[in-house]
């Protein structure tokens, strides 16, 4: 529980790129270590998304977005349930102000879709469709680009 704490504080707080990024890989490696129940038993993904819904931090929300590209990466395809939940944020992170934070989420988008079977895009696509009804431009560009 402390380790796992710890790697989700880093990907919050830490002001370098180099130690949330590698807080994001150790997150990952804690999950697959331990087990995907991991995941559920340390409310790993909800804290995440609170960081990503942060408008005040955007170390926070970068962070969460490597979160989830090392996880997705880490795990494959045991990953794909969560997708699903994941991806408006990724599309609402790429429509951002700040530009590490854009660049995060398609990092974070491209790992993802790539490690995507056929079922889990059935799964994403209504979402992805979805995003083309977004005001914002840059959130429509990356659900095009994610088609």
């Amino acid at each position: 529980k402390r380790m796992v704490s710890r790697q989700l504080e880093y990907l919050e707080e830490a002001q370098n790129y180099g130690k949330r990024k590698g807080a994001a890989y150790g997150l990952a490696g804690i999950v697959k270590g331990l087990g995907m129940a991991a995941l559920k038993n340390y409310d790993v993904i909800n804290v995440l998304k609170s960081y990503v819904e942060d408008k005040k931090n955007q170390e926070a929300r970068e962070g969460a977005l490597m979160g989830f590209a090392c996880l997705s990466e880490r795990l494959g395809r045991l990953f794909e349930p969560y997708i699903i939940h994941i991806l408006p944020l990724l599309l609402l992170a790429m429509g951002d102000g700040v530009i590490p934070v854009r660049q995060a989420a398609e990092e974070a988008s491209h790992v993802i879709m790539g490690k995507l079977s056929t079922q889990g895009m059935r799964l994403v696509l209504p979402v992805l469709l979805k995003g083309l009804d977004e005001i914002q431009w840059r959130t429509k560009q990356g659900s095009v680009q994610l088609l």
